[in-house]
């Protein structure tokens, strides 16, 4: 209890400037229009634009939210407020599964209720005269913040390759995909963690994709995390939440053509890049909602070693499926 205080207190001074936000995001970045008085709306909040947060994209485009009466405000915000916002009730479920239980495991009131993938689509992106891993010794590698997901991408592949994240290479935080591409293609950096999306203007410009970093670290990527008060109070707002994103998880696993407009005008995937994208989601994809607790110690270690005296917080703490179970057995 003395935790959860803690949070709030340590949370609760950005509650007008975390609505003034999440109005902001809602009015200019919001995919969908003017919904009938008789859906609820609820605020779900991504931190990218991209493919971690699809199956909300694909829930709102395909009218699976309006179904289960939501009214969906998609706002893009960083996950540091998301998290704040989830304390405070600004936002209602945030997509950065990784920062919901970095955040839980120090005592944050908040759960994971679903998850939608258990690895990144991250690349390696590289100088084009860099062709190999041990190359990259004494060079500098971009990731977005530490203790991100490119973060640990970029530590699990050093490692694999036999490289001391410590020592032999310089991971640098430099920010957003499209500066981690603008320092790459300027030379400022002779490496950069990238998406899918994002190395393809990079590969534009000449640089060289060496290799995919998911494949080397399991870790949440997307999904559904809320507040512990609005799993208990108010479980029928977060059941059809649940609900509407789990339906877009059905379909990307059994009609992928029926999501192909929604990567275009959501994602900025055309048509010829569709293929290659999609095929990495379906590598790390999570059918039923449910991430191996394995899978969630990079994030929940990383946060219990920087924090100071942290509460007692098991792992088996940071997610509730229970809810996700009800609404799995009811579409059977």
């Amino acid at each position: 209890m003395r935790s959860h205080r803690r949070w709030r207190k340590n949370s609760s001074g950005g509650k007008l400037s975390i609505s003034a936000l999440v109005l902001f995001g809602s009015v200019f970045y919001w995919a969908g229009t003017s919904a009938p008085q008789s859906l609820k709306p609820m605020v779900f909040a991504v931190s990218a634009k991209d493919l971690s947060a699809s199956p909300i994209f694909i829930a709102e485009r395909l009218g699976y939210f309006k179904e289960e009466g939501i009214d969906a405000k998609v706002v893009l915000i960083r996950s540091d407020i998301a998290m704040k916002g989830l304390v405070t009730d600004d936002v209602n479920f945030a997509s950065s599964i990784s920062s919901v239980v970095k955040a839980a495991a120090i005592g944050a009131p908040m759960k994971t209720v679903i998850n939608f993938f258990n690895g990144s689509f991250f690349y390696l992106v590289t100088r084009p005269d860099i062709t190999s891993m041990e190359q990259l010794r004494g060079k500098k590698v971009a990731i977005s913040r530490h203790g991100s997901a490119t973060d640990f991408d970029a530590r699990a592949v050093v490692r694999r390759f036999g490289l001391d994240p410590s020592k032999d290479v310089n991971i640098l935080a430099v920010g957003g995909g499209p500066t981690r591409i603008a320092a790459l293609v300027s030379g400022h950096v002779d490496a950069a963690i990238l998406n899918n999306i994002e190395k393809l203007p990079a590969e534009k410009a000449g640089m060289r994709t060496l290799l995919f970093t998911g494949q080397y670290l399991r870790q949440p990527v997307g999904g559904l995390g809320t507040s512990t008060h609005r799993i208990h109070e108010k479980s029928g707002d977060v059941r059809r939440a649940i609900k509407a994103v789990y339906k877009a998880l059905v379909v990307m696993k059994n009609d992928r053509n029926a999501i192909k407009g929604v990567f275009d005008k959501e994602l900025g995937v055309k048509a010829e890049q569709f293929d290659g994208v999609f095929g990495d989601a379906m590598r790390v994809f999570l059918a039923d909602g449910k991430i191996d607790l394995q899978d969630l110690a990079a994030p929940y270690d990383d946060a219990r070693k920087q924090a100071a005296n942290p509460p007692e917080v098991p792992l088996t703490a940071v997610v509730d499926y229970t809810i996700l179970d009800e609404v799995r057995r009811s579409m059977r």
